[in-house]
């Protein structure tokens, strides 16, 4: 906040920032050109050919990789890339963690396969195992979250950065489908409507390669059939807050652990000075520290963040003194 009790943005503009508030999403397009690109490209050709290698798949196969930050440099460099970072703290805040970071690899549909409705997860690609058609909020169903929520509403818990690192700029191409400003809504009320939502509600987000997506993932989403000609490619990266548990794991490598710099630690679950995670007397006091932290150079994005707000308002400053 400034002295006005504005919030400071990080890396959002004031546009984008209503545009994520609007709608529960921002789109960046051309966010990863040329050899940030062609990394990631190269990236996802590797772990697919060693997904393939390891469960005996071909090239025509679908498949999906948690926890893809363990799989890949380049896919790790994701998490607190210098670019992503301002926005991801913009848009849920400093106390964070990686829940989820998984990679969708979906060549075209075989010819054999019919594509059902797209949304209502029935017909024979979804019983195909193609997984994610069906209209959906992340982070609750019938067993998770909507009964203790407030009203029925998902309560703010996560964003995700997606990737996407091929063309689907052709409707049904594998592009992800939104509606916008449904975070705000019932998940009960999308069940009602059958899963399927009307055309003048939805976006579809064909956009080219390079294209990154900041969303909150309450907003209700699905993935159209991949009729195309291009295999889709697709990373995401989920931000949550370090109080709430993620599902990719229960603690990552050590060696990724310790090969990390302070934030990074911070993002992958850890605590950046490498204490431990249930106090100074885990026996008699436990006491998570990603609860309650004792020491905040366990929790340096909140430096961070204050840091680059400050360098902000005194840029802000030095402006109005210019004019």
């Amino acid at each position: 906040m400034d002295l006005d009790g504005n919030r400071i943005l990080l890396g959002m503009t004031p546009e984008q920032r209503q545009d994520f508030e609007r709608d529960g999403f921002l789109v960046l397009p051309g966010f990863f050109k040329g050899e940030e690109l062609e990394r990631l490209l190269a990236a996802v050709e590797d772990v697919a050919g060693r997904v393939r290698a390891a469960k005996g798949l071909t090239d025509q196969d679908h498949f999906a990789v948690r926890n893809a930050l363990a799989h890949h440099e380049a896919i790790l460099d994701l998490i607190d890339h210098r670019r992503v970072l301002p926005l991801v703290v913009d848009a849920i805040g400093w106390n964070i963690q990686i829940r989820t970071s998984h990679l969708d690899y979906r060549p075209p549909y075989p010819e054999h396969i019919q594509a059902g409705e797209v949304g209502v997860g029935k017909g024979a690609d979804h019983a195909a195992g193609y997984r994610n058609l069906v209209w959906h909020a992340d982070l609750c169903g019938p067993y998770l979250f909507e009964a203790p929520s407030f009203d029925g509403h998902v309560p703010f818990m996560e964003i995700k950065v997606g990737y996407f690192l091929s063309d689907v700029t052709q409707p049904n191409s594998g592009a992800i489908r939104l509606v916008p400003g449904s975070y705000r809504r019932k998940p009960a009320e999308l069940r009602e409507m059958g899963g399927r939502v009307p055309d003048d509600q939805v976006l579809e987000l064909n956009v080219e390669p390079g294209t990154a997506l900041l969303w909150r993932t309450a907003t209700w989403h699905c993935v159209t059939p991949n009729l195309g000609p291009l295999t889709r490619k697709v990373i995401y990266v989920g931000y949550h807050y370090r109080w709430l548990r993620p599902t990719d794991y229960v603690r990552q490598d050590p060696k990724l652990v310790d090969a990390s710099s302070p934030i990074r630690r911070q993002l992958l679950g850890e605590l950046a000075t490498g204490g431990d995670l249930m106090g100074s007397d885990p026996l008699w006091e436990p006491a998570s520290q990603q609860w309650i932290p004792f020491n905040w150079d366990d929790v340096p994005l909140k430096a961070w963040a204050e840091a680059r707000a400050r360098e902000q308002l005194a840029g802000r400053e030095q402006g109005e003194e210019a004019r």
